[in-house]
């Protein structure tokens, strides 16, 4: 019997279709497993260092599932602290979460994700509608106390994702209380690299636009082996008001970024 040429898949389709299905089933297991470990670290004295554990341990791991390898360069900042990064992508989470020991600020429609929702509230995500000026001073006094209370805290300057181009500018609602307090705020500037074969970056790793949650994903789970970069910035940065503060973090993040997908950090 003699094959149609095109009717049957390559092996090494086969297998990757095979494999991406695999990655796309592990995310939400693992998410899972790792959710009811984090309620039981948190028993006893000790808990909160238990708890980091976990999440480190369920963004590692997950990393390596969707075969996301990190380069960083520059010191992760120990809590307590206020990073503040670009935002390319609900990875951005993932990829931060294995470095730093830190509680992320997240926009409101975050908590209504099916598990990632219940996850992100589990860990302290603080929650925030960017659109209404009043819930920013809300979420800054609760990013304020958590800080006081020795925790680290992400802030996605930008206030939305994009392609990774480049830094858009940055919302400075939510620096209002570094500004006046004359907080330290350190940063970070992220990017995405595919590897060979695979769409761009910008529209396979990047997630930002109309894309929706669970097509991106299952589009990740489908990529071949790919890098996060990240480059924490050398020095804090200080400003006395808030606007002041908003330009001088998105300056240094800008100092350290590499638009996604560049030749210079091809894998």
């Amino acid at each position: 019997m003699t094959a149609v040429p095109g009717t049957v898949p390559a092996l090494g389709t086969r297998r990757r279709t095979a494999g991406s299905v695999i990655r796309l089933g592990l995310v939400p297991l693992w998410t899972g497993l790792c959710y009811f470990a984090w309620f039981v670290a948190g028993i006893g004295p000790g808990g909160k260092a238990r708890r980091h554990r976990v999440v480190r341990g369920w963004a590692g791991t997950l990393l390596r599932i969707l075969r996301i390898r990190v380069s960083f360069s520059g010191k992760p900042p120990r809590p307590p602290f206020l990073l503040v990064s670009n935002h390319l992508s609900y990875l951005d989470v993932i990829v931060l979460a294995s470095l730093v020991d830190t509680r992320f600020v997240a926009k409101r429609e975050v908590r209504r994700w099916p598990l990632f929702g219940s996850a992100a509230n589990a860990i302290g995500c603080i929650f925030v509608d960017r659109d209404t000026p009043r819930d920013a001073i809300r979420a800054g006094q609760a990013m304020q106390e958590a800080y006081e209370a020795g925790n680290g805290i992400v802030l996605f300057g930008e206030g939305t994702s994009s392609e990774g181009a480049t830094v858009l500018e940055f919302r400075p609602a939510l620096l209002e209380w570094p500004a006046r307090d004359g907080r330290p705020v350190h940063t970070v500037a992220l990017s995405y690299h595919q590897g060979p074969g695979d769409p761009p970056a910008s529209h396979s790793l990047c997630w930002w636009g109309e894309m929706t949650f669970m097509p991106h994903l299952a589009g990740v789970c489908r990529l071949g082996p790919s890098m996060a970069r990240v480059v924490f910035g050398a020095a804090p940065v200080t400003a006395s008001d808030r606007r002041a503060l908003s330009e001088t973090a998105r300056a240094a993040v800008l100092a350290d970024f590499t638009p996604s997908g560049s030749a210079e950090c091809a894998l």
